[in-house]
């Protein structure tokens, strides 16, 4: 009889558990068992992996760890109950592992790092599985399936999606997004859902710095690239609101800047002056970014890209255009998803902000700025 084996989904589950646990700050495992109304002992067996939960533990679960997306948890906990069926044998459970990674195609990336490692669960100590877990990628590829939200499009439908060419029109896939949204709602909710659609289509959000600071502060480990197009190159040096820690997030890939209007005189390059000023703020509270100022320079080296509009103006005119009045700043959030989501303002250096305004753009006007923002990046040689 083959020798019993320990779930190595439940073992890298228990393992992102620890990490978000330890990003929580001092937070023992007997609070968050509390919190999902568990036994100490039981909680600790399944950060340990020995102990699996059941998806009816799920809203607890994203309770306790506000960074996990609900649906994902449900289907790697769906997915972990069926692999615990059949862990008697490796074969068996790379089979189910299949079957599983076709029934959720989106599950794909995490149950390939999964076989690999089947190659030696059979043979290692849970010590050694738990290792290879966050060496061979394992442990990652789960927490970042977790912590965003589900796509129900292929990649190429999300590109057409969010970046429309004459050959996809817009409406359609607009309406095959809110389709798929709406499909499986309960009917009870229906009435509920599109009455709320359609109260929000007159309503322009008013969003302030501050709004935007705490948006992008809940989802910066779900921001995988930030593009600024921005008319004075000092904005950027206001780090009173914006703080750039999503620059330390797995995730995130790049922010890319682009301005204007020449930087002032006799000053030093804006790149030199955002490390610089950026830094002083972290050292100002050590403590609370003590992990960020230990890779400080390589991350803003690897991380930060600053070029000026290269004399392209007028096109940079046109992408801070809005309803006809001439803004100051546009920044596109590009989530781990796919989705894009920008926001326009017409802040400057010498602005209060009770003279700032701020909105999020519409759908139709997003998919315009995105054609011409990609077409200016190619321009200046920007890629993400």
């Amino acid at each position: 009889m083959s020798q019993k084996i320990k779930n190595p989904l439940a073992q890298a589950l228990g393992l992102v558990f620890q990490g978000m646990r330890d990003k929580l700050g001092g937070i023992s495992s007997s609070q968050i068992a509390s919190t999902m109304g568990l036994a100490a002992s039981h909680y600790r067996m399944i950060e340990a992996g020995s102990a699996i939960l059941q998806p009816s533990r799920a809203i607890k679960i994203v309770q306790t760890f506000d960074t996990i997306e609900f649906v994902p948890l449900c289907q790697v906990l769906v997915s972990i109950q069926v692999l615990d069926s059949v862990k008697q044998s490796v074969a068996d459970m790379r089979t189910s592992a299949g079957m599983l990674a076709e029934a959720t195609p989106s599950l794909s990336p995490v149950l390939k790092k999964l076989d690999a490692l089947l190659d030696i669960v059979e043979s290692s100590s849970p010590s050694e599985v738990g290792r290879a877990i966050g060496s061979g990628g394992l442990k990652d590829e789960l927490s970042i399936f977790l912590t965003t939200a589900p796509v129900i499009f292929t990649a190429d439908q999300m590109d057409n999606f969010m970046s429309p060419t004459y050959q996809y029109p817009i409406s359609g896939q607009l309406y095959s997004k809110i389709g798929n949204i709406l499909q499986g709602v309960a009917p009870f909710y229906l009435d509920a859902v599109l009455q709320l659609i359609d109260n929000l289509k007159d309503v322009t959000p008013r969003v302030t710095a501050g709004e935007l600071a705490k948006w992008e502060s809940t989802r910066k480990n779900r921001i995988s690239h930030i593009i600024g197009i921005v008319r004075q190159p000092e904005v950027m040096l206001d780090f009173s609101t914006f703080d750039y820690s999503y620059l330390w997030e797995e995730n995130f890939q790049k922010i890319l800047m682009i301005y204007r209007d020449p930087p002032q005189a006799d000053a030093a390059p804006i790149h030199q002056r955002i490390c610089e000023l950026l830094k002083k703020r972290f050292e100002s509270e050590r403590v609370r970014y003590e992990r960020e100022l230990e890779t400080f320079d390589q991350i803003l080296a690897e991380k930060l890209q600053i070029e000026s509009c290269k004399g392209r103006v007028s096109e940079v005119d046109e992408i801070l255009q809005h309803s006809d009045i001439a803004m100051n700043n546009l920044w596109v959030y590009v989530l781990s998803s796919g989705y894009v989501v920008p926001f326009i303002d017409n802040a400057t250096v010498e602005a209060t902000a009770a003279d700032v305004y701020g909105t999020s753009l519409g759908y139709d006007e997003t998919c315009q700025k995105l054609i011409s923002i990609r077409r200016l990046c190619s321009e200046i040689g920007f890629g993400l």
